[in-house]
């Protein structure tokens, strides 16, 4: 198989990073990737305008023009920091998560799993939100993720590698065929699933972040089909090395209800719970997506 040249340098720089990544001591990386942060603000400029005005657009007055750049510069420096801990995957163990994780709120995961049944742990785009699913692998938990494929195939080779050293177990999105993964819900494995993006197709509208925003509804989906609990959750990064993991009171599918109705009550419950993370964290958020969460589709209607 051919590769691009682009899809050859992409890859040979992304073994370079990882190499010294895991090379370094913890901190040491952590001040590389900060270093690295500040270098790329500049031709990130129209980025991070783009982002400071998404922060305008949710909080209005409450934060100043110059407070809004910090926030925005405070998560910049995070997205850095996530990316080279995720290059640390194969060094990580359950005594380095013990060292730099506060994870006593894990527990409630383990305890909305109940006759076996597995749940779904429902986790914004915040924090290091890639060490969340490997802490829970660590700790016990057969956690599922689905992911994306990345259009340089060497790139997701590798990541893919990268994610099999703690034995997550990766769905493709682009496979569409999740009745596999309804089965693991009902045998106990977990779904760390990130539902705050902008759904193209089958979205549930819900309030978020002061605005409406289309909600993927797989989430949903799955807990209602598995009989699986939604338990929303957030990692947050506790200065430069540290994280603390955060849960809220799970939320169960209610057969009663009409399945649209159900759908709609569960996702609304997680997004009310995101909104609160953030708005405590607003420095933690990830506000660069470029698939903005409140912007939403022209051809969908409320509800789905």
């Amino acid at each position: 198989m051919k590769y691009r040249v682009r899809h050859v340098v992409e890859y040979a720089l992304l073994r370079g990073l990882t190499a010294l990544a895991g090379a370094l001591p913890h901190r040491v990386a952590l001040a590389l990737a900060g270093a690295l942060a500040a270098l790329a603000r500049g031709p990130a400029r129209r980025r991070l305008r783009a982002a400071a005005a998404r922060v305008a657009e949710v909080y209005g007055e409450r934060f100043t023009p110059r407070a809004r750049r910090i926030i925005v510069r405070r998560a910049w420096r995070h997205l850095f920091c996530n990316a080279v801990e995720v290059m640390r995957v194969p060094r990580m163990t359950r005594n380095w998560i013990n060292r730099v994780v506060v994870h006593s709120e894990m527990q409630t995961v383990f305890d909305s799993m109940q006759a076996g049944r597995g749940a779904i742990i429902a986790v914004p785009h915040m924090g290091n939100w890639e060490l969340a699913g490997v802490a829970a692998q660590l700790y016990g938990a057969r956690v599922m993720i689905i992911v994306r494929r990345q259009k340089n195939p060497l790139t997701n080779a590798y990541l893919n590698q990268l994610r099999e050293y703690t034995g997550v177990e990766a769905w493709q999105r682009e496979g569409r065929d999740f009745s596999g993964l309804v089965r693991s819900l009902k045998e106990g494995k977990v779904l760390a699933i990130l539902p705050d993006l902008r759904a193209k197709t089958n979205a549930i509208r819900v309030n978020f972040l002061g605005h409406q925003a289309d909600i993927p509804g797989g989430m949903a989906l799955f807990a209602r089909e598995s009989g699986a609990p939604i338990v929303p959750a957030y990692a947050c990064r506790v200065g430069w090395a540290r994280h603390a993991w955060k849960c809220f009171a799970p939320i169960w599918p209610d057969p009663a209800l009409d399945q649209k109705t159900d759908m709609a009550r569960m996702t609304q419950y997680v997004m009310t719970c995101f909104d609160q993370a953030i708005n405590a964290h607003p420095d933690q958020y990830f506000w660069f997506n470029q698939r903005w969460i409140l912007e939403p589709q022209k051809d969908l209607a409320p509800g789905g």
